[in-house]
Formats: C-alpha cells, sequence, structure tokens
C-alpha cells in the first residue's frame, strides 16, 4: 500500500506503541504520544505488523509486570485506535530474513522494516540498538528524530 505525500505513513513498531501506555521509566513518551494524536487527528496514516499486539501484551506483562486487566484494557484501547494491522505475509518474510541476516537484526525486527519498505511508509522506533545496527535506511527514522506534520 503507497501512500499520499500528503498524508505521511508511519509503520509503528513495539516500542513507539509502548511508550503509549507506559507513563513512566520510559524516555520519548511524548513524542510517540504526539504521534498518536497526529494519527487521530488525521494527520498521519500509522500501521504496523498485527503481531504487534502480541509483543506489546508481553511486554507490557513480562517487562512491566501488568496486571490482566490493565494488559486488556490497554489492548481495547489499541483496538478501538483502529491502526492498520497487516496480516503475515510470507514474501514480507522472506524480504525481513535478508534483512536480518544482512544487518545482523532479529527477524522479527526486521520484519517492521520490511512492511514499512513494501507499504512506501517509515518505519518509527525506539529500538536504538536497532537504529545502529540499521544505519541511515530511507524507510526509518528514530522517534526523536521524527518530524511530524503540522
Amino acid at each position: 500500500m503507497n501512500f499520499s505525500p500528503a498524508t505521511p505513513a508511519y509503520t509503528v513498531d513495539t516500542s513507539v506503541v509502548l511508550k503509549w501506555f507506559v507513563q513512566s521509566g520510559e524516555s520519548d513518551c511524548q513524542l510517540a504520544r504526539d504521534l498518536r494524536t497526529a494519527y487521530l487527528q488525521n494527520r498521519c496514516v500509522l500501521s504496523c505488523p498485527e503481531y504487534l499486539v502480541l509483543e506489546l501484551a508481553n511486554a507490557l506483562f513480562t517487562g512491566r509486570r501488568f496486571t490482566s486487566s490493565e494488559i486488556k484494557i490497554i489492548s481495547e484501547s489499541l483496538r478501538t485506535m483502529n491502526l492498520t494491522l497487516e496480516p503475515l505475509r510470507w514474501s514480507t518474510l522472506e524480504k525481513a530474513v535478508d534483512l536480518a541476516i544482512s544487518l545482523n537484526t532479529a527477524i522479527y525486527d526486521s520484519y517492521f522494516l520490511a512492511c514499512a519498505i513494501e507499504s512506501g511508509s517509515l518505519l518509527v522506533t525506539a529500538d536504538d540498538r536497532f537504529v545502529r545496527r540499521v544505519g541511515r535506511h530511507p524507510n526509518l527514522v528514530p522517534l526523536r528524530q521524527l518530524v511530524l506534520p503540522a
């Protein structure tokens, strides 16, 4: 899916979406929330692989120790945002494997970048380690360097 230049399109990864819901202990939370606000105000388009929902729930449980009720509330909040959730595609997985091997990154992280490449969007990530490994890439922008549309 390719988007109009008038409406910027972003693929978000779990590191960004997590910042929408975590209140403390995270840097750049306000930047992530500003991106969410821009989406809710129709100033940009957001998408992500559907497995982000599982990664987010797992991160909230294992890393943040959120309760079952809290995770369900957050999941419902994410569901009602109507993000475009991209289903697993074998061709995207193949691209992610190639990226992971060439960049020495995890395949599941590279899958987000592969989605961005295929959709013609920018992957927004707060994963500094991933950014360092990938280096400069036309479909990748670190959250802290993202300039949102007015």
